[in-house]
């Protein structure tokens, strides 16, 4: 039976207490949620490996279960049988437009949406909090789209609001404020985050931290 959609979203930093929240919204206390992390949005991103480890090691850090799976290995069935196993599907940073086509790749654009219809929470960073959305329109002023082998435009449409990240970052600000004008000049639910700013959207309500 379907649930209210639960997704935890982000630009950058993740401040102490706001893992608490994460855990929350799972249900579970820490060392019981098992956390599936998808980090190939910096499969295009030089020199990633070193952030992209601490990222994710700070979640173990705070008790968390953390698996790294790979979309570029791991698809279709298989990947629906590592997530459905998982309680949150934790979707990392880096090229926006790169993230949706190894998504649709790997067939995660449909396994993900589906699973938190079910119940799995979504928890996503910057360009994985930008595909959780309903369009990439606009966020070439912030990612190179040419990184991705096929441009997809439209984002997987867990969310009405469209998440713009790094408002106050010094070196995205400029580029976010262009996106964020752009989606608002065309009618767009546009929702713009400060760096250390998250927000959970619970169904049809959704607050900020």
């Amino acid at each position: 039976m379907p649930k209210i959609p639960k997704l935890f979203l982000y630009s950058l930093g993740l401040p102490d207490e706001q893992y608490a929240t994460l855990a929350r919204l799972a249900g579970k206390l820490p060392k019981e949620i098992k956390v599936a992390a998808i980090e190939n949005a910096a499969d295009v991103i030089p020199d990633s490996a070193g952030w992209v480890k601490a990222t994710r090691d700070a979640f173990t850090y705070h008790g968390f279960d953390v698996e790294a799976i790979d979309l570029r290995h791991c698809q279709g069935q298989a990947l629906r049988e590592k997530l459905i196993h998982k309680d949150v599907i934790w979707v990392g940073g880096g090229n926006t437009f790169y993230l949706r086509w190894i998504m649709k790749e790997s067939g995660a654009d449909e396994i993900i949406p589906a699973l938190v219809r079910l119940g799995k929470v979504y928890a996503g960073w910057s360009a994985g909090a930008i595909v959780a959305g309903p369009t990439l329109r606009a966020f070439d002023a912030m990612d190179d789209p040419a990184e991705a082998p096929e441009i997809i435009w439209e984002g997987l449409g867990m969310t009405q609001a469209v998440i713009v990240p790094h408002m106050d970052n010094d070196d995205f600000a400029a580029s976010a404020a262009r996106t964020n004008q752009q989606l608002l000049a065309e009618g767009c639910n546009a929702l713009a985050l400060d760096d250390m700013q998250v927000v959970v959207i619970q169904g049809d309500e959704q607050q900020i931290y």
